[in-house]
């Protein structure tokens, strides 16, 4: 009977969080392409055996002014993959959203909906939660409800769907003082919200440059999208510019670098919105894609292009266009030939260039203007921007065991190992915009499995592989029968020189793996 009640406590102890961690961030909540945000904190327990408890409490659904109570998602014992970005967790369940217990909400509506299915994905790491959410409404609502939490993958409001007004005064055709209002595209700022000496001068002088527009691409999923326009000041064009950091009209002369885009995280600058004046970046995505529609008012034959540039960095601060050299950049990616193209929407891709450096991804700046060289174009140029979005491929996954190369052809894959329960894995992918994770399936002195998970950085693509490695010969691995010249030096796999060697163990020899 001791025994018993022993083996149950240990199951019992087993089974309780070894930690438990709440994170508070932007939870955002798409429904019908209408993105919504709200404040919002989640729970993750990590259990003792690496497994974690997730609980978002007191979940809203919030369509303009109005809120639908919905209630508590909560799912245990979430199996997760580890990497050198934290640790991954991908599950498909059928769940039931429990009542929450808001006093301030009298409807809880997750509680009537029965049982509905649930995508989860999350990275965790001790910095931060990131995670994904699909829940299957199509009984109820016809449609699936996308959820995301704490997400640095994607630039903010990247539909240009939301919008807050900013107020510049300016000067009529009498010469009066007037103020105006303009649309600026939230988490996005143009010259109405610039800092700089030569700032009231600009808006005094020139018309807005942002304006929300009901004018979308075909296949768009939201309702709006966002016109920049370039004006005249004093008979000098005054490109229309839109960027994540924040806007500088530091000079006259439109070509000086005083007048630029710049960020840096360490500004507790807001705009009238209260949001900063950067874009928080946790990836490191392959490239930058963006809709866009372009018109010259009247052609220029040397100014033809409209641009989009982006770089990101480590936080610190930065400008485009730069004044000198800065050592703190990640990547960039710019393309400055955007062509008229007869008025009509096209959609451009550009690939980001990767610096030979060891930054972490903290923040990125993106400028899109309505002409590539300062001060150049004409006044009445328009260009359309919508579903600017960052890609991020899973490019050529591999693995090896033990050195040796595995083919991943189909979803279950399997290698040989003298020591299964030791074999040294080491699962890879090619581009900056993806990693892999892995997890232990199960591990005996005959075989062990493994799960590989090969995702993009945003988690949005996840390739799942079963790896199965059997107690066996290794290919390409000789066999050590007699002795060794003593002149002959002896690495184990990690590249470390031993001296001697033991049974049953693998080594490298003259460039050769072997078996002792």
């Amino acid at each position: 009977m001791k025994k018993t009640l022993l083996s149950l406590a240990l199951a019992l102890l087993s089974s309780l969080s070894m930690s438990a961690k709440d994170y508070t961030d932007k939870l955002v909540v798409t429904v019908n392409g209408t993105a919504t945000r709200q404040t919002a904190t989640i729970c993750v327990d990590e259990n003792n055996d690496g497994t974690y408890n997730f609980n978002l409490k007191n979940f809203m659904l919030k369509m303009g002014k109005e809120s639908m109570g919905i209630g508590n998602i909560t799912l245990n014992n979430l199996k997760a993959a580890k990497s050198d970005k934290g640790d991954v967790v991908s599950t498909h369940q059928n769940i039931t959203i429990t009542k929450g217990d808001d006093p301030n909400v009298d409807t809880w509506m997750g509680p009537m909906l029965g049982t509905i299915p649930l995508d989860l994905k999350l990275l965790v790491n001790n910095e931060k939660l990131y995670t994904l959410i699909d829940i299957d409404m199509h009984q109820t609502l016809g449609q699936t409800i996308h959820v995301t939490f704490g997400d640095n993958y994607q630039l903010p409001n990247s539909g240009f769907e939301d919008y807050r007004t900013e107020q510049i005064t300016k000067l009529d055709d009498s010469y009066k003082q007037i103020t105006v209002n303009v649309e600026e595209p939230l988490n996005w700022h143009s010259f109405a919200s610039a800092t700089g000496d030569f700032v009231q001068a600009a808006n005094a002088f020139s018309d807005p440059h942002t304006y929300s527009s009901d004018v979308v691409r075909s296949g768009a999923t939201g309702k709006k999208s966002l016109l920049l326009t370039s004006a005249s000041v004093f008979g000098i064009v005054a490109n229309g510019t839109i960027t994540t950091g924040r806007m500088q009209a530091g000079d006259y002369d439109a070509a000086n670098t005083k007048n630029c885009a710049f960020l840096s995280t360490d500004s507790t600058s807001t705009d009238s919105h209260g949001d900063p004046f950067y874009a928080l970046m946790d990836g490191t995505p392959d490239s930058i894609a963006v809709w866009v529609k372009f018109k010259q008012g009247t052609p220029s034959a040397e100014h033809l292009y409209a641009t989009i540039s982006a770089a990101i960095t480590d936080g610190t601060y930065y400008q485009d266009p730069q004044d000198k050299v800065y050592a703190n950049v990640v990547a960039t990616a710019k393309n400055a030939q955007i062509a008229s193209n007869d008025f009509a929407w096209q959609h451009i891709v550009v690939p980001f260039k990767y610096n030979d450096n060891d930054l972490k991804a903290k923040a990125m700046l993106v400028t899109i203007s309505t002409n590539a060289d300062a001060g150049q174009g004409s006044a009445t140029d328009s260009l359309y921007v919508d579903d600017i979005s960052l890609i991020y491929n899973v490019d050529k996954p591999t693995v090896t065991v033990n050195g040796q190369a595995v083919t991943l052809d189909k979803e279950e894959v399997s290698a040989n190992a003298v020591d299964p329960a030791n074999a040294v894995v080491v699962a890879t992918t090619a581009n900056k915009g993806s990693f892999a994770a892995v997890s232990e399936l199960s591990n005996n002195d005959t075989q062990r499995k493994l799960q590989l998970l090969y995702c993009s950085d945003d988690l949005q693509t996840i390739n799942t592989y079963t790896l199965v490695i059997n107690k066996g010969t290794e290919t390409g691995i000789d066999v050590i029968e007699g002795g060794l010249q003593k002149a002959t030096k002896i690495y184990d796999l990690s590249g470390r020189e031993v001296k001697t060697m033991r049974q049953g163990n693998i080594y490298i020899i003259n460039g050769k793996k072997v078996l002792k």
